[in-house]
């Protein structure tokens, strides 16, 4: 049957209220410098993966290097370190196990490829380096993607004249053959990922906190195990599967509006922002890039309907991550579909996580980044459930 234009409706449930077939996950091992059952140190955490047998595998950019721990937290390996030899980093980013079984890292311009080590059965044992595109924005911690016809997916990024910032993922074979690439849609919330001002001719320098206002809906998307791409724009339900063409091939929609933001967190928020205008070192009308909701300090009056999308590795099932209620406000919320698109369950994980990089499900096994807000400090959060 052709899934063009097949629209699939989506039953959720909102409000913190719970549907029979919601799943909760428990709290395996937290893994970070003051865990007192899993201590270790981590820097700037960059991707996860996660191994056919649920072990976990870290990338630092601080100190590069990728660390393997078990689902209990216990320290397994440490691969590579800070050099441009044979299995060492600069900036390791994206790790993702392919369908082969190898681990392959995005490393700059690099695709480095690692196998079994038969002596421990972990995936430790440096194999190769792959090419990758000259011009990589190796700062991304968007995931990488090997798809079930073993394509690797590379992601791109690059700010154009329009203001905004357009995504892309180039495609290589496993043997590092480029191929195509897959284009990420522009939406109307699109909104460029950076804001600078000129500090002299050609030259520039970054300001963080100001390319949206809080609650902007931002477009997600993700790549399929087929190697086409799930997107939305986040400011309705709506996801669309689209083709390397840019055709559509079907579409996931509920109806119905968003939550409301409460009247005190948006008012908090507004505040917020207006003093991270107040610090800036030069005028406002100087930076470039700002969206019109900045510019005219105008906040959504609903929050945005997800804000995320993925894929469990060994099912194929589509995860949506909604934006938690009041109650769940600690909690990360999936909602879970089949293949074919029907609802399956809801995935209640007990930690909040963070956007980027994304949160990884495979072997009943959920793994993430959560950030300490009085510190800033960044640790792993592991969680098991029952499928």
């Amino acid at each position: 049957m052709s899934l063009v234009g097949h629209v699939l409706s989506i039953p959720l449930f909102w409000a913190g209220v719970a549907a029979p077939d919601t799943v909760r996950g428990q709290v395996t091992a937290v893994i970070s410098e003051d865990a007192p059952r899993t201590p270790f140190l981590l820097g700037e955490i960059s991707g996860i993966a996660i191994d056919d047998s649920g072990r976990i595998y870290v990338a630092d950019f601080q100190d590069p290097r990728i660390v393997v721990f078990a689902a209990d937290g216990r320290h397994l390996a440490t691969i590579g370190r800070k050099g441009r030899g044979p299995g060492e980093f600069s900036a390791p980013t994206g790790p993702v196990l392919g369908p082969d079984g190898a681990l392959y890292v995005r490393n700059m311009e690099q695709i480095v490829r690692f196998v079994r080590d038969p002596k421990t059965g972990l995936v430790t044992r440096f194999d190769r380096i792959l090419s990758g595109p000259a011009m990589a924005p190796w700062r991304s911690k968007l995931p990488s993607t090997v798809d079930g016809q073993r394509r690797f997916h590379f992601p791109l990024e690059v700010g154009l004249r329009d203001g905004l910032t357009h995504y892309a993922y180039l495609r290589y074979r496993l043997d590092g053959a480029r191929l195509d690439s897959l284009p990420v849609p522009v939406y109307p919330t699109t909104r460029s990922s950076w804001v600078s001002y000129r500090i002299s001719k050609g030259t520039g320098r970054m300001v963080q906190g100001l390319a949206t206002v809080p609650f902007h809906p931002q477009p997600v998307w993700a790549v399929t195990p087929r190697g086409t791409l799930i997107s939305g724009p986040a400011d309705r339900y709506e996801l669309v599967e689209t083709d390397v063409t840019g055709r559509k091939l079907r579409t996931w929609s509920r109806p119905g509006p968003g939550e409301r933001i409460p009247a005190p967190e948006r008012a908090e928020s507004l505040r917020a922002l207006r003093r991270r205008i107040d610090t800036l070192p030069v005028p406002f009308e100087a930076l470039e890039n700002v969206s019109d909701e900045v510019k005219a300090q105008r906040l959504p009056e609903t929050y945005p309907l997800y804000r995320g999308v993925g894929f469990v590795a060994e099912s194929g099932e589509l995860w949506v991550r909604r934006w938690s209620p009041p109650a769940l406000r600690d909690s990360t919320v999936l909602d879970l579909f089949a293949e074919g698109g029907g609802y399956r369950r809801t995935l209640v994980l007990p930690m909040n996580c963070r956007g980027e990089p994304a949160l990884v499900v495979r072997k009943g096994v959920a793994a993430c980044v959560q950030v300490d807000p009085e510190t800033g400090a960044e640790a792993v959060v592991i969680a098991r459930f029952v499928p």
